[in-house]
């Protein structure tokens, strides 16, 4: 059985303020999680706390049972693929590789070699000169080839364009396939990247406020279209988690259980249908903030 990564009430201080707080989840072996969260929610200092490279205020991090920090066979077994890798800057692309061949234990320099003929990298060109998405495509090069059993990427994709995205995913997808590593990605790009993850984490205000299979995240997200009059039953309602009206249109994002109103509102002629994972994101960090707006 693979090994898994945990972090039991982990919490992260700077100061006098929480970048991460009372943290307590199980990373499932063997598949790709969805880091999700807006911007300064925690979770690139979440990543580096997961990889052993900043110490957590309070709280433990284990691999396979063992802690992470102060334990370099854990350490060895994370990989963490920054959004940017200044510690690089000056160095020449085939340095770099040259660098991760020496300093990485799974290293496979076949299929580094290959990844570099992918994304067409320059091999005398220093990090620094590189563009922002040559950047991301050579950090993309260390977290594939690097045959690590837990690997992180912290916004990967920054910086690449459409094609280069999906070549991203698909070579994703390809390393998963019969794997037993585990990958946890941090990204803007929910839409995008929402086929590739088999579980959602999802991280607000340094609190991981939710953690499950994909399925099971989306299985009562629906968008409710249809009469005003008919839908202004649910202002109010908990369940909803933003609402916009207009000529006498309505529209609800749905987050809960819909079972016991389902029928009589199709038959009354709102039409329900799946909420992209995209927006749902959107409008549970929005919750309380923006909820129920209604645009005239």
């Amino acid at each position: 059985m693979s090994s898994i990564l945990e972090c039991r009430q982990v919490s992260k201080r700077f100061g006098k303020s929480h970048a991460i707080l009372d943290a307590t989840v199980s990373f499932e072996p063997g598949a790709v999680h969805g880091l999700l969260g807006a911007n300064g929610a925690g979770k690139t200092t979440l990543l580096h706390i997961l990889s052993g490279m900043i110490y957590p205020t309070q709280g433990v991090v284990t691999f396979d049972g063992q802690q992470v920090h102060e334990n370099a066979l854990a350490m060895s077994s994370i990989c963490l693929v920054k959004s940017d890798e200044r510690s690089w800057a000056d160095y020449k692309v085939k340095d770099i590789m040259r660098f991760c061949s020496l300093l990485l234990p799974g290293w496979d320099e076949r299929k580094a070699l290959s990844l570099l003929q992918r994304f067409n990298l320059p091999a005398n060109k220093r990090y620094k000169q590189l563009s922002r998405g040559m950047q991301s495509q050579l950090g993309i090069v260390k977290g594939l080839a690097n045959q690590a059993p837990i690997t992180l990427f912290d916004e990967p994709t920054l910086g690449l364009d459409a094609d280069m995205r999906e070549a991203f995913y698909e070579l994703l997808i390809q390393e998963c396939s019969g794997s037993d590593r585990t990958i946890i990605i941090s990204t803007h790009l929910i839409d995008e990247s929402a086929n590739l993850f088999e579980y959602i984490a999802l991280l607000e205000e340094g609190v991981i406020t939710k953690h499950q299979d994909t399925d099971s995240f989306l299985e009562h997200a629906y968008y409710l279209q249809g009469n005003s009059v008919t839908l202004e039953q649910f202002s109010g309602d908990p369940r909803v988690l933003h609402a916009e009206s207009l000529a006498g249109t309505t529209i609800l994002a749905w987050y809960g259980d819909l079972s016991k109103e389902r029928t009589e509102l199709e038959q009354q002629g709102i039409r329900i249908s799946p909420l992209p994972l995209q927006k749902l994101f959107v409008y549970l960090t929005r919750k309380g903030r923006f909820n129920n707006e209604e645009v005239m």
